[in-house]
């Protein structure tokens, strides 16, 4: 299981997330390519992002629901 670190996840470019709340919410599809798991017991919701100039509902996930679905599988 590759470590992660919130910081790190912020800023990095390469995975589209979104403070809401105070709290980070990461696009769930980012996540699952980045750590090259299946995240299939994370929890998520829906949230507006603007990916590419459009503003979609995609699947995003708190760094707090990663872990813990993470350890569930």
């Amino acid at each position: 299981m590759k470590p992660l670190k919130e910081k790190l996840l912020i800023k990095d470019a390469t995975i589209n997330k979104i403070q809401f709340d105070t709290e980070w919410f990461f696009k769930f599809d980012d996540m699952t390519y980045y750590l090259k798991e299946d995240l299939s017991a994370v929890e998520f919701i829906y949230l507006p992002m603007i990916i590419e100039g459009n503003q979609e509902y995609v699947k995003c996930a708190s760094f707090d629901d990663i872990i813990r679905g993470r350890r569930e599988l």
